[in-house]
């Protein structure tokens, strides 16, 4: 089967020529419909930010946001059969640990994981696998796992219907979470981006989103003048590098680091964080309960994902996908191994 693979500890990646696999115990075997690209599968080809840690050994097939079929089942596998759609969790959870019998099963200590979907099929374990309605189409699926980030970013804020929230970077987790915050009946909803970013901030004003550019100078009144006299109720940073979180927030406010966080807090802006008595939480992928309801969610038609999709690219044209998101061009790219 063709593959995208990480071969090398540099920048870049490779098509490559690999077997089938097969699935062992408790494991499926998926034959890849779609593919979305990640911020993280961005790191990892230009070999950033701490991604040697998620490479345990090369080659490395990239690719972790997948939906497509079940075609084989190890032993041992209950509940899934050839022939079901699924979409796919990088993340699954031991079940064991102190988070996971604490119900968190996104802090798992021990998660089962997942890579290997820029490929024609990947292994799945059984906890990394979510059933998805066979009306759904497998792009809409492919869209689950990073729905289902800002879904659960928005789930552990304290917005409800009416309140206001601002999301830094207008990328397809930006976007996530205010698709999710406008299904909850947040009010009123500030993307910001840079000048770079100018064409997923026009796809987000497409959406119906209010936007503003933060390479202005300006940027910061132009925000305020969007949402109520005292500031944003929760404030959802998905670049990673948000700058001035506190003169956006209202006194007592939220602020929800989604992104990988790319720079250092200056201890100024953390005593500014202090005294405006703001409440700091850390938001990394999703819970099992989190799945559950984004599926639902889609399924019955309240979130619209596939607008998100810019560019689709058979495996063969992978390369060119990363190098399209590196310029910052398009929203989502989603790899599909047999063309479309």
């Amino acid at each position: 089967m063709q593959a995208i693979a990480k071969t090398r500890a540099a920048f870049g990646a490779d098509i490559v020529e690999l077997p089938t696999p097969h699935p062992a115990d408790n494991q499926l075997l998926v034959r890849i419909a779609a593919c979305g690209i990640c911020g993280s599968d961005l790191h990892i080809y230009e070999w950033e930010l701490g991604a040697e840690r998620m490479v345990a050994r090369m080659p490395f097939i990239m690719g972790h946001e997948p939906a497509g079929e079940v075609v084989a089942i190890g032993r041992g596998v209950i509940g899934f059969k050839p022939g079901d759609r699924v979409a796919l969790d990088p993340f699954g959870h031991c079940g064991r640990c102190g988070p996971c019998r604490a119900g968190r099963f996104h802090l798992c200590a021990q998660p089962t994981t997942l890579s290997g979907a820029f490929a024609d099929y990947t292994i799945a374990p059984v906890g990394n696998a979510h059933l998805v309605p066979a009306t759904m189409d497998f792009e809409t699926a492919a869209l689950l796992e990073p729905f289902g980030t800002g879904l659960h970013a928005v789930e552990l804020s304290s917005l409800k219907a009416g309140d206001s929230a601002v999301i830094a970077g207008p990328g397809p987790i930006g976007l996530s979470v205010a698709l999710a915050a406008r299904a909850l009946g947040v009010s009123s909803i500030v993307m910001t981006g840079l000048t770079a970013d100018s064409g997923r901030l026009e796809l987000a004003r497409a959406m119906g989103f209010a936007t503003v550019c933060a390479s202005d100078r300006d940027w910061t009144e132009q925000v305020r003048a969007r949402l109520p006299a005292d500031g944003a109720d929760a404030l959802f940073d998905a670049s990673g590098a948000i700058d001035s979180p506190r003169e956006l927030l209202r006194r007592g406010g939220e602020f929800v680091e989604v992104g990988w966080p790319a720079r250092d807090l200056t201890a100024a802006e953390l005593r500014a964080l202090f005294f405006h008595g703001v409440t700091w939480i850390n938001s990394r992928i999703r819970s099992p309960e989190t799945w559950r309801r984004a599926i639902a969610m889609v399924a019955a038609g309240q979130i619209a994902l596939t607008p998100m999709v810019t560019h689709r690219y058979d495996l063969t044209r992978g390369i060119e996908a990363f190098e399209l998101l590196r310029a910052r061009q398009g929203m989502k790219a989603l790899i599909i191994p047999r063309g479309q």
